[in-house]
């Protein structure tokens, strides 16, 4: 993993996603290495190092923040949208916690998404704002399937385990199963998963289906040819049969009704 420090100009973003004003990313890069991750393609990103294997930390962005957040009229802000903000480089540098610190002062909601355990570090914190919500990704439930996925991030079970701790101090939690894979979430597996969630307090679920942006197909078929050797499933990235989601899709919405958990179509 290569780690670089770089200077930011801004921090605050405008963002365009559904209850954000906001968007907060402390890194550029993440370790967590996520082979179906969309950074790439969302953020046009043409470099020479492999998506994955970098992460420069805006080492200044507290300080940029808090000029910012003096002049910008309160709002939601999304901590991160394009990178985890508790990626294992936050252990050391503490840059998400200390954008907390200046967003809880400046009376900013926060929402903040992450694979990582990390985020109970900081429960002293997030416990103190007026609104805010932690939401997980939740590919899967099995930490077999998610070390494959997922290399650098918490095991799916750590994951779970940090939503149930959120939500029994206090903070409202959310999961996201997405991008939701053939084979990897399958009609007779997900019950499994949206019990786990359940268990873990979730107040809601958000899916979506797997998106072929350019490269991603050919990134993917490595770690899905394990799974499908691991899982005895096949595992791929056909996602043109729109059938088998639809089908998938309403199976999840079901459950989750009879669950009393609120679920939405992700954008």
């Amino acid at each position: 993993m290569k780690y670089g420090e770089i200077n930011c100009k801004t921090a605050l973003s405008k963002s365009s996603l559904p209850g954000l004003d906001y968007s907060l990313n402390p890194y550029t890069g993440c370790e967590h290495a996520c082979s179906y991750c969309y950074a790439p393609s969302t953020l046009h990103y043409g470099g020479t190092e492999p998506w994955g294997s970098f992460v420069q930390a805006k080492i200044n962005i507290p300080v940029v923040l808090e000029k910012e957040a003096r002049k910008f009229q309160p709002g939601t802000v999304g901590i991160s949208t394009v990178t985890d903000p508790y990626q294992p480089l936050e252990k050391k540098l503490r840059l998400t916690r200390s954008c907390l610190e200046v967003l809880l002062a400046k009376n900013f909601p926060v929402c903040i998404q992450t694979k990582s355990a990390l985020v109970l570090r900081d429960l002293d914190l997030i416990s103190q704002f007026r609104k805010k919500e932690v939401g997980f990704t939740i590919t899967t439930n099995d930490d077999r399937i998610s070390r494959v996925l997922e290399p650098g991030a918490t095991v799916a079970s750590e994951r779970l385990r940090a939503m149930r701790e959120l939500s029994e101090n206090g903070v409202p939690t959310w999961a996201f199963i997405g991008p939701i894979i053939p084979g990897i979430i399958t009609e007779d597996n997900i019950l499994e998963t949206v019990e786990a969630i359940k268990a873990a307090g979730s107040s809601r679920i958000l899916i979506d289906p797997l998106r072929l942006k350019p490269g991603l197909s050919e990134a993917m078929q490595a770690p899905l040819k394990e799974l499908s050797g691991l899982t005895g499933r096949t595992c791929g990235v056909t996602c043109a049969d729109t059938l088998w989601y639809h089908k998938v899709k309403e199976k999840i919405f079901r459950l989750c009704s009879e669950a009393g958990i609120a679920c939405e179509q992700g954008l």
